[in-house]
């Protein structure tokens, strides 16, 4: 009995020890799972934000810094209120077009001008709310308009909050305001649910920067998140993914657990990274909290993910099992069962560094270190390139799949540069595949640190070779003649609006001819419009041969043709005679007999013109004006007997 006694108290002290042991090391696991989990959440967060920075900052050069906008800015700048009201509706106007269609489809919730004293000039949103100071209130207009420098983060307001970039508008030395676009969540969820597997997404904000900043009729769009009393999130009238959250089982039962849960409270206020694991029965549930901070570096909000977690039953069960054959083999195998798990942990952890990522998106990725030599890549990537993994690996990304200039060295790569500058890059990038075809991608370039030290650069990436060549045909089509191939209306006009404003401060003369082919109608009826086509192809060839390669021949449809003509010097005398004497040869040109057919079937067709021209110098006249005008004249020339040319 005595030695039973102690060999029972031995075993006891040993199962209790070796219970334990087995215990901290599920933890362990469990931690290298939700680090990874949290990781890749963080770096797609980065990467989403950057990206959306350099778009957003080439809208503000292109639909802000124009002439017209800057000049609307600088009379608003001295103007009373009755002035700014006018001034308000005429940049509204102007800038609406886009903001309804290029800015609302990239996802922007918000567009707002601000004075240079940091009152609410237009909120494009709400424009009736108007005035008010936002200075000392939002540190994002007050940066932007003291210190004159970009600012971009996550921040509050009286509208809405959101994801803002706020830029300073300063025109030749002088500070017009600010100018401030802003992400809703469900645009930055968007683009993160292309990278992750996670089921529901859900801002989760500080009731201090919502509904305790917003004006009064706003706060009816939040409400207390089912968490914690101290944290907001956007309603279902505002939100899409609030009403999908609410709608969905998965967030229901992952939020009952996070509110039974006894410190899920402290690590709310932390305001840092975290992920909580749950195992319900044969369940595995995951949320993962991104912190994100503020304009002022102040913690704001988290983005929070909810998602399933099979690997979480996995090692639950596995441990359950070590704790079974511990209790078994106690006596006989510690020993190897300890070496058996200290191994599989190993192994698990240098597994799980690499796959994680991986086996969370569908894009190719590539892992280079820091020789520019690639070390990793997945399946997606091989079947995108042609590539066997064996026959890449070890090889250097610079030279044998990333495509560049002749002259751009391996210092100057924008891939290898995220390495050397810890720096993430988000663009379109050339690759090169093992047939030697080259596609376009859509990459994103992080940094891989460990231990505060970038070892390699992670990159995803994407084909986007057969979007870019639909988006540039679309784009033709758009503004080019389906039938000649010449310039349509649309791209006249923008090109005459152009040259037109050229003009205006260069003092040199354009002119306008307008031409519409006399005996048209003839061929067309009497041959086919078969007939008619290949002769109005013919004219657009013989049209361009004749004219400068400066000059914009267009088709306004039918047989009625426009051309553009510019520059013709700064004296009229003498652009009126080097346009009569373009006329003139591009009469010569088009009275040339015309053949169609062979053989048997051949014949030949002469085909007039009539010429209508307008010569301008500035912008006293109007598109409009200037192209009615040129359609007068000719239609002059058709009542006088056609064929010749009258400029005006």
């Amino acid at each position: 009995m005595k030695y039973f006694i102690l060999c029972l108290s031995l075993g006891i002290v040993l199962m209790g020890t070796f219970m334990r042991y087995v215990h901290l090391e599920e933890e362990k696991e469990k931690n290298i799972i939700l680090s990874h989990e949290n990781k890749i959440l963080s770096v797609s967060y980065q990467a989403v934000t950057n990206m959306y920075h350099v778009s957003i900052e080439n809208y503000f050069k292109r639909m802000i810094l124009q002439e017209a906008v800057l000049d609307i800015l600088h009379q608003a700048k001295h103007a009373n209120d009755s002035e700014k009201a006018v001034l308000r509706g005429m940049l509204y106007r102007k800038i609406y077009p886009l903001y309804a269609s290029e800015l609302k489809t990239l996802g922007i919730r918000q567009l707002h001008f601000h004075t240079p004293k940091g009152e609410s000039f237009l909120r494009f949103h709400k424009p009736a709310e108007n005035g008010d100071s936002l200075i000392d209130i939002r540190p994002s207009i007050r940066i932007a308009n003291t210190q004159k420098k970009n600012v971009m983060g996550f921040e509050g307001g009286r509208v809405y909050p959101g994801f803002r970039y706020v830029f300073p508008i300063i025109d030749n030395g002088v500070h017009l305001g600010s100018i401030e676009i802003s992400l809703s969540f469900e645009s930055i969820e968007l683009e993160l649910s292309k990278l992750l597997t996670c089921k529901n997404s859900v801002l989760l904000m500080k009731k201090e920067i919502t509904s305790d900043m917003v004006f009064s009729h706003h706060a009816q769009y939040f409400m207390t998140s089912q968490i914690s009393e101290h944290f907001v999130t956007e309603n279902e009238k505002l939100s899409i993914l609030t009403a999908k959250s609410i709608e969905s089982p998965l967030v229901k039962r992952i939020n009952t657990l996070l509110k039974a849960s006894p410190n899920i409270e402290i690590k709310l206020q932390k305001g840092k990274n975290f992920s909580v694991p749950f195992v319900d029965g044969t369940d595995g549930y995951i949320a993962n909290f991104h912190a994100i901070y503020d304009i002022s570096g102040q913690f704001a909000a988290y983005a929070v993910t909810y998602g399933y977690l099979d690997e979480l039953v996995f090692v639950h069960k596995k441990y359950f099992l070590a704790n079974v054959l511990g209790f078994i083999f106690i006596f006989s195998s510690s020993v190897g069962f300890f070496l058996v798990l200290q191994n599989r942990k190993k192994a698990l952890h240098e597994k799980r560094r690499f796959e994680t990522i991986v086996n969370k998106t569908i894009n190719g990725i590539l892992l280079i270190d820091v020789k520019g030599e690639i070390v990793f890549i997945n399946d997606a990537a091989c079947q995108i390139l042609g590539y066997h993994p064996s026959e890449i690996i070890g090889l250097e990304s610079h030279t044998k799949i990333h495509v560049h200039e002749d002259t751009q060295s391996a210092n100057n790569c924008v891939i290898l540069k995220t390495i050397s500058h810890q720096q993430s890059y988000v663009g379109e990038e050339v690759f090169r595949k093992k047939s030697g075809e080259r596609i376009t991608v859509h990459l994103n370039a992080t940094p891989f640190i460990e231990d505060q030290k970038a070892i390699g650069s992670i990159v995803i990436f994407r084909d986007i070779t057969s979007e870019k060549h639909d988006k540039e045909t679309i784009e033709h089509l758009a503004y080019y003649d389906a039938l000649t191939d010449l310039p349509n209306r649309k791209l006249l006009l923008d090109r005459l609006s152009s040259t037109l404003a050229h003009t205006h401060r260069s003092h040199e003369f354009g002119a306008i001819l307008f031409l519409d082919l006399d005996n048209f109608k003839i061929i067309n009826d009497t041959k086919g419009h078969n007939i008619g086509d290949l002769l109005l192809k013919e004219v657009a060839q013989r049209l361009k041969k004749t004219l400068r390669e400066c000059d914009t021949v267009s088709r306004l449809g039918g047989d009625e043709f426009v051309i553009l003509i510019t520059p013709l010097g700064l004296e009229k005398e003498k652009a009126h005679a080097e346009l009569s004497h373009i006329a003139t040869k591009i009469l010569h040109a088009l009275n040339q007999p015309y053949r169609f057919g062979t053989f048997k079937h051949a014949f030949t067709h002469t085909c007039s013109v009539s010429i209508g021209g307008v010569l301008f110098c500035d912008s006293s006249m109007s598109v409009d004006e200037i192209l009615k005008k040129a359609d007068g004249a000719m239609y002059e020339v058709k009542n006088g007997g056609k064929n010749a040319v009258k400029i005006i």
